[in-house]
């Protein structure tokens, strides 16, 4: 859902430094601040309650020069106080795919030429796989508040062609990511995935899913996915909602099976089974999702199972996604259904 801001005379007051950096953006200037003002306010927000302090906002300059806010999330791999819908938390919230996910079929109408996405720290993988999905839709406006605190793989945008980017360093931004990280150091490690796996938990896993792996795949509808625990238990299931949401990448199954299994979950312990759609005749990034290749990326499952349809049962997921998930440690296996 969209919504009209206020005029940009009432944007906070920014530093010269600060204010020279977004002249890169151009008439978007004015947007990319605003977009920023409204990351760094959520991410506060979220500090307040002893939530993650990372947001993402994007903002649209109209033809007729007004803002328009188009999308505003934050993470929740710790869920808000007394939450009835979120009680675990849903860790493939960070702040950019919170953001991507809350517009659900707007994702795909949004005039991303002359919008700006902000984000209050640097996109880990599977966000930047996500901002480089809206790179395909037209964004090419990105401000990043500060990466001093975690630097995800954000020099990737510097080679994508006419990407402007606003690097800022805020001192209020670096202080809410220094107090969280302090205080949960847990969440705030799991939350990149760099929990190790318990040596228990992995022998569990083999025994106990990995070698029934066809028989957790047989019940699943194609295209869905769902994660199994070390212990056989299936944590959570989601279908492919891509469909019907102008393809957004942050309601495809893989990512939000993964979202789903809730923060008290280290996903590094865990498989993932995807079962392919119905009608594929290609495992490639766009069947499989470029925020749910982020996701497996970011928190390492030891395993993908690929449950294959009949049309599909010959298939393989294609050579650069399967040397991206070897690279974390991620084993791809098949599975006929």
């Amino acid at each position: 859902m969209t919504q009209d801001l206020e005029p940009p005379s009432k944007v906070r007051r920014v530093q010269e430094d600060e204010a020279s950096a977004y002249a890169i953006l151009g008439d978007l200037a004015q947007a990319g601040r605003l977009a920023c003002d409204l990351a760094v306010e959520r991410a506060r927000t979220s500090a307040a309650v002893a939530r993650v302090p990372i947001a993402g906002a994007a903002v649209t300059r109209c033809p007729d020069g007004t803002l328009k806010q188009v999308a505003l999330g934050n993470n929740n791999r710790i869920p808000p106080p007394a939450s009835e819908d979120n009680d675990f938390g849903y860790p493939t919230d960070h702040g950019e795919t919170s953001a991507i996910r809350a517009m659900g079929s707007e994702w795909d109408k949004v005039d991303w030429a002359n919008t700006v996405f902000a984000t209050t720290l640097s996109p880990c993988v599977m966000c930047t796989r996500t901002i480089q999905a809206a790179y395909g839709l037209g964004l090419r406006s990105l401000v990043i508040a500060e990466s001093d605190s975690f630097k995800g793989p954000e020099d990737q945008f510097d080679s994508m062609a006419g990407m402007r980017i606003v690097r800022l360093s805020l001192p209020t931004v670096k202080k809410m990511m220094q107090v969280f990280s302090r205080c949960h150091p847990w969440d705030w490690a799991a939350d990149i995935g760099e929990v190790p796996p318990r040596d228990s938990a992995l022998r569990s896993l083999r025994t106990t899913v990995l070698s029934k792996a066809a028989t957790f795949a047989k019940p699943l509808t194609p295209g869905s996915a769902v994660v199994v625990g070390p212990d056989g238990s299936i944590l959570a299931e989601a279908e492919d909602g891509r469909s019907r949401t102008g393809n957004n990448p942050c309601v495809a199954s893989i990512i939000a099976a993964m979202g789903r299994a809730g923060s008290t979950v280290n996903l590094r312990e865990c498989a993932v089974i995807w079962a392919t759609p119905s009608s594929t005749t290609k495992l490639d990034l766009v069947c499989l999702g470029d925020s749910s290749l982020g996701a497996l990326e970011l928190f390492k499952p030891p395993a993908l199972i690929v449950a294959r349809a009949p049309a599909a049962k010959t298939l393989e997921l294609e050579m650069p996604i399967l040397e991206k998930l070897s690279a974390v440690g991620t084993c791809v296996e098949y599975v006929n259904i």
